[in-house]
C-alpha cells in the first residue's frame, strides 16, 4: 500500500508542476493559416486549400515566430505557383507541400 501511495504521490507532484498548455491543444487561425503555439513558437498545421499564386509564408503569426511547417500543411493546395519561406522556419514536415 505504501508503494502505491508513493507512486501516486509522485504522479501528482509531476502533473502539478506542468503548465496547463502541456495538456491542451489550441488551434489558432489567421487568414488562411491554422497554427499551434508551443514554447512561444508557431507550427503551421493547415492552410486553406483555396490559397493560390505566389505565397509568402509569414515570419510571425499571433506575434510568435513561425518555426515549423507541419507535415501535409499545404496538402492539396494545387494553385500555388511559388512559395517564399522565411529564415525563421527551421523544420518542414514530410509531405508539407504534397
Amino acid at each position: 500500500m505504501k508503494k502505491v501511495l508513493s507512486v501516486l504521490s509522485a504522479f501528482i507532484m509531476i502533473f502539478a508542476v506542468m503548465p496547463l498548455s502541456a495538456f491542451t491543444a489550441v488551434a489558432y487561425t489567421s487568414g488562411r493559416y491554422t497554427y499551434n503555439i508551443t514554447n512561444d513558437e508557431v507550427t503551421i498545421t493547415d492552410v486553406n486549400t483555396s490559397i493560390s499564386g505566389d505565397v509568402t509564408i509569414p515570419s510571425k503569426l499571433g506575434g510568435y515566430p513561425v518555426t515549423v511547417i507541419d507535415s501535409y500543411a499545404f496538402e492539396q493546395c494545387s494553385n500555388i505557383t511559388s512559395v517564399t519561406i522565411p529564415d525563421c522556419v527551421i523544420s518542414i514536415g514530410a509531405g508539407a507541400f504534397y
